[in-house]
Parts: C-alpha cells; structure tokens; sequence
C-alpha cells in the first residue's frame, strides 16, 4: 500500500452465526484517511456479500470454547468478522 496514494478502510461485522453466509446484524465502519466517515447504509446482507464486493476478510469470527453447562450461553454480537479494502487517497483541501 502506498500511504501517499492509499488509504485503508476498515469494515467490522457482526452475524447472527459463525458462517459467512450467516445474516449480518451489525457492523462498524472505518475510513483511514476520514475518522467522520460513515458507513450507514450498504446492500450487504450476508458475509460472503461482502467478500463478493471486493473487500478481503483480515480476520474471522473466533469460536470460544464453553465450559461444561455453559455450551448454550453466548455473548451479544458474539460472531465478528473484519474486513478491509485499500481506496485511493481523498485530497484534502486547504480549506478544509
């Protein structure tokens, strides 16, 4: 990646199950080169859509061993998924 070109966006989401095919039901969005950027509509569904729209997947939802009697307890938003995607600079203004 070329920092003076590139910025890295970065995009956390949260399934209902620990596929990529499972339904998202949250994310997190971050944009490298604007901290007020936003995410706040997409046509994802799914994990695997997201994949489908180019981005690469850095991280998968971790699975957490459950001691014995707690194999049915999880936690909210318990199955994450990172994925980023390299974009060209924005330029900034002056004036900005």
């Amino acid at each position: 990646m070329n920092c003076d070109t590139e910025r890295q966006q970065l995009l956390f989401v949260w399934t209902d199950e620990s596929s990529l095919h499972g339904r998202i039901i949250g994310w997190s969005f971050f944009d490298g080169n604007d901290p007020a950027a936003d995410l706040t509509e997409h046509d994802y569904q799914r994990g695997v859509d997201v994949l489908a729209d180019g981005w690469r997947l850095i991280q998968g939802s971790q699975l957490v061993n459950r001691p014995a009697g707690d194999e049915y307890q999880h936690g909210i938003l318990e199955f994450e998924w990172i994925f980023e995607r390299i974009v060209a600079r924005r330029a900034v203004h002056p004036t900005e």
